[in-house]
């Protein structure tokens, strides 16, 4: 490196780390008048900001005595420090290196670099315009361009309507890519353009959206203020929040993490009660106690899921009914085979509830297969089947068959006395 370059990575390291300025955009002049750097130095912090594309660094000598993780971040004052200086000769370079790392950027440059041409200001328009619009790159670097568009519009509403005919533009052309294009719907309604509701609405009604980054087509309209052409919408939106909620065990019944690998018993016991008191309340509830008296054979089926798949009823699928059905209940559950049409019944009306409530978008698949015909015969046959049975739920079966009580521990003991005086 040269000297100057040194230099000015020497002035760079004393600012703060940017892990300890996050709202830097507000602070204006701070890295200028803490980094001791003007107009001069520009061609050298612009060296030192794409510095980030490079592997190698920070190189082992680059500042002897400053912590490497404090050195790593350099570039980022860097560019901060050209936002500063509204370097307008920094745009191009600072584009051209989201290009060249495009499918593998990261935190520092989607939250950063947007705010930065932001504050370099309207000549950074045209690079962003042309980036956003080219297909070649990923969303996530298209992505950069459109937040960068949407920051310059809030700092300088003069291109404001330029900004938002570009992202409508970009909408509207019906590409595929979920990500960028909740990313403009995000910007559009940041920049509240009511004139992209026709575009936006499209977009919702083609399933071209990620509900869960701003809400549905309705939560959007009135943020808008606008009515609406009154378009059908997917039954089954995407929606990548409900995702991350089932991956973390949270759901439509529970607010914290539900997790087989350390089970919050508490957390569990809100879950199966939070379900049992929307459950108990519904229609499809009240047929089946109407049937056979009760309800409960949901809740072991939420039992199952947490314990032995680590699942809330949010990311079941069919193959975890199928195993409840089939194998987990005539292997574990002492019940006898006629027991079978409540269970399936039940079951099929909990699924049905799901869907109808919630719309869980597996609902339909569980209850078609657990309404089909002959699904009660065929786990008769299995609760029926002693090759079944585990050595515990043989106990209760034989105990059961010998009118004891085996839902006590008093007829629990009586039996066993019972079995054991057999035995001598």
């Amino acid at each position: 490196m040269s000297g100057q370059q040194t230099g000015v990575l020497e002035r760079l390291a004393k600012a703060s780390s940017p892990n300890d300025l996050e709202k830097w955009p507000k602070k204006d002049d701070y890295y200028v008048t803490t980094c001791r750097v003007s107009k001069d130095d520009v061609p050298s912090l612009i060296d030192v900001a794409l510095k980030w594309g490079d592997p190698d660094w920070p190189y082992d000598d680059v500042l002897p005595g400053v912590d490497p993780n404090r050195a790593a971040l350099l570039p980022v004052t860097a560019w901060r420090t050209l936002a500063d200086l509204r370097a307008e000769e920094a745009v191009e370079p600072l584009v051209d290196l989201v290009r060249s790392l495009d499918g593998d950027l990261d935190e520092w440059m989607l939250d950063d670099l947007p705010l930065v041409f932001a504050k370099i200001g309207k000549s950074a328009f045209d690079p962003l315009a042309e980036l956003a619009r080219d297909r070649d790159f990923t969303s996530e670097t298209r992505s950069i361009a459109v937040a960068g568009l949407a920051e310059i519009a809030k700092a300088h509403p003069e291109v404001r309507d330029d900004v938002v005919e570009i992202l409508t533009e970009i909408l509207a052309a019906r590409e595929d890519d979920v990500e960028l294009n909740s990313n403009v719907l995000v910007e559009l309604v940041e920049l509240n353009a009511s004139e992209a509701a026709e575009v936006i609405e499209r977009a919702f009604s083609e399933n071209r959206v990620d509900v869960g980054a701003i809400g549905d087509w309705d939560e959007v309209r009135r943020q808008l203020g606008v009515e609406g052409l009154g378009l059908s919408m997917p039954e089954h939106p995407v929606n990548s929040i409900e995702g991350i909620r089932r991956g973390m065990g949270i759901g439509i019944f529970s607010k914290v993490a539900v997790l087989p690998e350390e089970v919050d018993y508490e957390a569990a016991d809100e879950y199966y009660e939070k379900a049992g008191e929307a459950f108990s309340k519904s229609p499809e509830a009240r047929q089946i106690r109407e049937k056979y008296g009760d309800i409960g054979w949901y809740q072991l089926l939420l039992e199952f899921g947490v314990n032995y798949l680590g699942e809330i009823v949010d990311g079941m699928t069919l193959g975890s009914v199928r195993e409840f059905v089939l194998e987990y209940v005539p292997r574990k559950v002492s019940t006898e085979p006629s027991s079978a049409p409540e269970i399936i019944e039940e079951l099929t009306k909990f699924w049905q509830f799901l869907g109808r409530e919630y719309n869980l978008p597996q609902a339909k698949e569980i209850v078609d297969w657990l309404s089909a015909e002959g699904r009660s015969e065929e786990l008769a046959e299995e609760l029926a089947d002693e090759r079944n049975f585990g050595m515990a739920k043989s106990m209760m079966m034989l105990g059961q068959a010998a009118g004891f009580d085996m839902t006590t521990q008093e007829g629990l003991n009586e039996f066993l006395l019972a079995y054991n005086s057999q035995l001598l």
